[in-house]
């Protein structure tokens, strides 16, 4: 990292005011076929659904998938509570993908999100992100959503 003494939140994978977090790169490519996005990123996507192929959901039911989507999901791939880890884990697997990202930012119809998810513990608290994560977003000109997620005391 670096030698910056003033932060209050060290890296934390138990992070204890999280219950559960991840994140979700998702890129929906328009008319371009999804496996197009493998080839520009080299990477393998977590889930991946092309227009017109009809999948089946986990209770049997069968539906067509209308729009093309491409997902790169830290959920089951990162074993931590602290969001930076999750973030870092997508950045550290589009480190070799500028070009191809880039490509895909100014290719018309292509539209993408680095969405992430936290889930409290205990109704207070939240998400951290350092200047590093930020700075890396920023460098790969990707917007990030937070759906942050407060459970009610039972």
């Amino acid at each position: 990292m670096n030698s910056i003494q003033s932060r209050l939140n060290t890296v934390a994978h138990d992070f204890q005011t999280c219950l559960e977090c991840h994140a979700l790169l998702a890129i929906y490519p328009g008319e371009m076929h999804p496996d197009k996005i493998s080839k520009l990123l080299n990477i393998e996507p977590t889930e991946i659904f092309a227009a017109g192929d009809e999948i089946t959901n986990s209770i049997g039911r069968t539906r067509k998938v209308n729009i093309s989507s491409w997902f790169l999901s830290s959920e089951n791939n990162v074993e931590s509570k602290d969001l930076r880890a999750h973030i870092d884990w997508i950045i550290d697997k589009l480190s070799a993908s500028h070009s191809g990202l880039r490509e895909l930012q100014i290719t018309s119809g292509v539209k993408m999100s680095l969405r992430c998810v936290w889930w409290s513990a205990y109704g207070d608290g939240g998400p951290v992100l350092w200047p590093e994560q930020m700075k890396a977003l920023a460098d790969l000109d990707l917007e990030c959503a937070l759906n942050i997620y407060f459970m009610p005391d039972e």
